[in-house]
């Protein structure tokens, strides 16, 4: 296997296809587009050539392209895409969706993913911070916000930095801020910092994407929400292969749910008023790895197991057990996706007994089984 498997040229085969792919090189989310899109073609043995999203080389060449993967951004990038002579899948949500098949995050799913995160961390004042104005952004916002509603709660909307430090200087209790990026999270640590917030006790921070780059940035460490990206370019690939074999596909706009939320120092507290519900958060949190139980965290306080499990529903709304096993689903989706691990080893550093005991509570609160989430959220990284 060559290092680059867009362009490998050591697996046999049928007619060699050439796609094109347009993306915005720069950024986290389009990188791990690349790379579902490279596993796929190299099963494939399809060339491919990547350039940026502001060359228009491909596009002017399209003869020499049996097919396009691209992260269309603008709205003349849209419709050049739709007039394509040749199949072309777009793999941008940054623009509303219409004509051009489409394989995209599921953006409304990311603010209620963000949402329910930071409600189990107690938090009751919220803020989304969006300089971007793109589909993305208000996707995501409507995600929040609808989730939070839910709940009788709302999030204040800061489109520009100074919006974001007028609500940061009037604070009152803790606040949850979510950024609608990782580079909008990025922005937020750093207003905190000079107004002299306490993060993430004070503000917690939770951007999205993952984005290697503004990762390496982020003191302290920027929690997000991790967003299926090479699911998205693998799915891409394998639906342009079916327009290219002229096989209509299954769907023309396919939203692939985000993995869950890395946990960083940013967010890493709770805003719970009950000292000992809080506690017992962080301890399973904490642990959620180890093959811990209720009795495990009853040690840690000084309260009855009747007494942390009523004071625990109360505040939480489900039991200990139920936080224990969600944290423990958590933990096994991001390895099955983020790793290569064996079921065992998944099980194993998820604080399950057993393969099957994990495979049987995996499916019962995910709908597929492990093996089955990992096919389906893609591929290796």
């Amino acid at each position: 296997m060559t290092d680059n498997p867009l362009h490998s040229s050591q697996v046999p085969s049928r007619r060699r296809v050439r796609v094109g792919v347009i993306v915005n090189n720069v950024g986290g989310y389009s990188r791990g587009v690349v790379r579902g899109i490279a596993s796929f073609a190299f099963s494939r043995a399809w060339v491919c050539r990547v350039e940026g999203i502001n060359d228009s080389r491909i596009l002017n060449n399209l003869k020499d392209y049996d097919g396009l993967i691209v992260q269309a951004a603008t709205p003349t990038q849209a419709r050049a895409l739709s007039r394509a002579s040749i199949p072309a899948v777009n793999v941008s949500s940054a623009l509303p969706l219409k004509q051009v098949p489409s394989v995209v995050s599921d953006d409304r799913l990311v603010g209620r993913v963000a949402a329910d995160y930071l409600l189990r961390r107690g938090f009751r004042h919220f803020a989304y911070f969006s300089p971007d104005n793109r589909s993305f952004a208000k996707l995501r916002h409507e995600g929040l916000s609808q989730r939070l509603s839910e709940v009788s709660q709302s999030a204040e909307l800061a489109r520009d930095e100074p919006a974001l430090r007028a609500i940061l200087r009037r604070r009152r209790e803790p606040i949850a801020i979510m950024g609608c990026n990782d580079r909008a999270g990025l922005t937020a640590l750093d207003l905190c910092s000079q107004l002299g917030v306490k993060v993430p006790d004070e503000a917690a921070i939770l951007g999205v994407d993952n984005d290697e780059m503004m990762q390496s940035l982020a003191f302290p460490g920027l929690s997000t929400v991790d967003t299926a990206r090479q699911r998205i370019g693998f799915e891409a690939a394998a639906m342009l292969e079916q327009l290219i074999d002229r096989k209509p596909p299954t769907s023309n706009l396919v939203f692939v749910p985000p993995v869950g939320v890395i946990t960083r120092q940013s967010t890493d507290t709770t805003a719970i008023a009950d000292g000992d519900v809080a506690e017992a958060l962080r301890f399973i949190e904490r642990h959620a790895g180890r093959p811990i139980g209720v009795t495990d965290v009853t040690r840690e306080l000084p309260l009855s197991r009747r007494q942390l499990e009523r004071r625990f529903r109360q505040i939480v709304g489900r039991s200990v057990l139920d936080e224990i096993r969600r944290c423990r689903i958590e933990r096994a989706q991001q390895l099955l996706v983020n790793t290569e691990l064996t079921l065992k080893q998944v099980a194993i550093a998820s604080g399950f007994a057993s393969t099957s005991y994990l495979s049987v509570v995996f499916h019962k609160r995910v709908g597929v089984t492990p093996m089955q989430y990992r096919a389906r959220s893609a591929v290796s990284q």
